[in-house]
């Protein structure tokens, strides 16, 4: 793996916190909710992180992405930890991000926390704000599942004599996961899949969110 260097990252950060400033000013103005530039920034980085691009906008425009020390992507786990720290990063006079220039993967304080690294990637033409979208309903059908299933588990337990069956519909159907949406991605990138293919499953598996 080619590492990125301090200026090729500092360009990408600079790009990506005007675009963060300008979303955010776009909202607070509206709702004058002081603590959303941080809710946006946080959004903003996991979820460009997670996705195929696994890499910002900014990064993607510098040919860089970030991945975990292995080559393997990001979990939104992973990404929230590297976001949290890179904030202490720059707390400290910056020598976080300063220690990009002396270590031997060019990884900053937030790269080490996270056990991740950012490499020179090539990119394809992508929609950038097109996968933010799909990556948003993604990870808000997620969280609508998991308090769905918390609130179905503690009906349970306060009623053990009651079984909660699935339908056939739920029984039979294949819950439709972000691997599943990202394989779907991954074969219209290579060719595999034709627009209409890819927009027509696309559709199909949006709706079983």
């Amino acid at each position: 793996m080619n590492y990125a260097g301090f200026w090729r990252r500092f360009a990408a950060l600079f790009i990506d916190g005007v675009i963060v400033f300008l979303i955010s000013m776009i909202l607070i103005i509206p709702f004058w909710v002081q603590p959303l530039g941080f809710i946006v920034a946080i959004f903003y980085h996991v979820v460009f992180e997670v996705s195929p691009l696994r890499a910002t906008p900014g990064k993607a425009l510098m040919g860089i992405a970030v991945v975990k020390s292995n080559g393997s992507k990001l979990t939104i786990k992973d990404s929230v930890i590297r976001f949290v720290i890179s904030i202490l990063s720059s707390a400290i006079l910056c020598i976080g991000y300063l220690m990009n220039l002396f270590t031997e993967k060019r990884q900053t304080l937030h790269d080490f926390v996270a056990d991740t690294v950012v490499i020179e990637e090539k990119f394809a033409e992508h929609n950038f704000w097109q996968i933010f979208l799909e990556q948003s309903k993604i990870i808000f059908a997620s969280a609508n599942s998991n308090s769905y299933q918390g609130s179905e588990s503690s009906y349970n337990n306060g009623h053990p004599d009651i079984e909660v069956k699935a339908t056939p519909a739920q029984s039979h159907e294949r819950p439709v996961s972000s691997a599943s949406l990202e394989e779907l991605y991954n074969l219209h990138q290579k060719g595999i899949l034709t627009d209409e293919e890819y927009k027509a499953k696309k559709e199909e598996y949006l709706k079983r969110l």
